[in-house]
């Protein structure tokens, strides 16, 4: 049996609304989250879809390489996999080595870091903060330089590292605040001349607030117009 025209997207939740906002595909696509891999494989087997897109940071998990592994079990002759990352914000794809998912076994395995280093968080508007915040990563002093309802670019004396797993609290209205769950998408430590101290620039992907409530916090407290973006 031939492939369909039909494409199978897997990536965890946050990224997917993302994808499904910018989608680089055209026909049929199924999407997945990956903690659906069950329903996902079973789609793939029964409609053997011409692509099977993997977001990146999933494709080079140890569940992404496990569920790859299966993939290349079944009698696929003319699927392909493709690693689905960020370029130049746009979704793109590239294929992992060969078309055949005979072959998708050598998937290459970056560093994590290297992963989330490559990843744009510019793919929506970023706004900078009207005010200072006294935001805090970890229970520590963080300061916020814009923000997006994806992701965020602060300044950090504690070190920041490239996949650092966070919990970011935001200062909101009313003494209330917003606690979200983030990661380190990239980090470059400076020591500019006029500083009194070194400190890590970094860029946080937010991974579990909604886009509402991030978007209604961004009017709160950042500038109407959003930042230029990066080409």
């Amino acid at each position: 049996m031939g492939a369909s025209d039909l494409t199978v997207v897997i990536a965890d939740p946050f990224r997917l609304r993302a994808i499904r906002y910018m989608p680089p595909f055209t026909g049929r696509v199924l999407y997945f989250s990956d903690s659906n891999l069950g329903s996902a494989f079973e789609s793939i087997r029964a409609h053997q879809p011409r692509v099977i897109a993997l977001e990146s940071n999933f494709a080079h998990t140890p569940q992404g390489r496990n569920f790859v592994d299966r993939v290349q079990r079944l009698p696929l002759s003319e699927s392909a996999v493709h690693i689905l990352s960020l370029t130049n914000g746009e979704w793109t794809t590239r294929l992992p080595s060969h078309a055949a998912v005979t072959t998708v076994s050598a998937v290459p395995r970056t560093p994590a870091a290297a992963v989330a280093a490559s990843i744009n968080t510019r793919r929506v508007p970023r706004f900078p903060v009207l005010d200072p915040l006294a935001m805090k990563v970890d229970g520590l002093r963080t300061d916020l330089v814009d923000m997006s309802v994806m992701g965020a670019q602060v300044l950090s004396a504690p070190v920041l590292r490239p996949n650092q797993r966070l919990r970011v609290t935001l200062p909101d209205e009313d003494n209330s605040c917003l606690s979200v769950s983030a990661y380190v998408a990239w980090s470059a430590f400076e020591l500019p001349k006029n500083a009194l101290q070194p400190y890590y620039r970094a860029g946080v992907e937010f991974t579990d607030a909604a886009v509402q409530t991030l978007e209604a916090f961004c009017k709160r407290h950042c500038a109407n117009d959003p930042l230029a973006l990066r080409r």
